[in-house]
C-alpha cells in the first residue's frame, strides 16, 4: 500500500499543471481536452516509472487508472486534484488513492 501511495503521489505531482488553468471557471473543450491530456502525460510518466505490487504489467494499470481518472473526472477537476494533493503531500495522495481505490482494484485485476 505504501508503495502504491508513492506511485500515486508521483504520478500527480507529475501531472501538475499550471495554475492559470485552474483558475479558469468557464474551460472550453478544448481547454477541457488540453488539461485531460496534460493530467493524463503526467500521470502516466509518474505511474510507469514505479511498479505496483501484484501487477504483471504496469503499463496496462497505469493505462486502465488514467483512462478511470479522465472518465470520473473533468480537466478542470483533474487540475484541482492535482493541486491540491500536490499542496497537502502525502495526505493528498493518500486522499487520491481513497478516492480511485475501487478503479485501482479493477485495474490491477486486468493488470495481472
Amino acid at each position: 500500500m505504501i508503495r502504491n501511495l508513492a506511485i500515486i503521489a508521483t504520478a500527480l505531482q507529475l501531472s501538475a499543471i499550471p495554475p492559470t488553468f485552474a483558475q479558469q471557471q468557464n474551460a472550453t473543450s478544448a481547454d477541457n481536452t488540453k488539461l485531460t491530456q496534460q493530467f493524463r502525460d503526467g500521470f502516466l510518466k509518474g505511474c510507469n516509472s514505479g511498479k505496483t505490487p501484484s501487477v504483471k504489467s504496469q503499463a496496462t494499470y497505469c493505462n486502465c487508472l488514467a483512462s478511470a481518472y479522465q472518465a470520473r473526472y473533468s480537466g478542470a477537476a483533474l487540475n484541482a486534484i492535482t493541486q491540491l494533493s500536490g499542496a497537502s503531500g502525502e495526505n493528498g495522495a493518500r486522499l487520491a488513492n481513497v478516492m480511485m481505490s475501487p478503479e485501482a482494484k479493477t485495474c490491477a485485476a486486468k493488470s495481472r
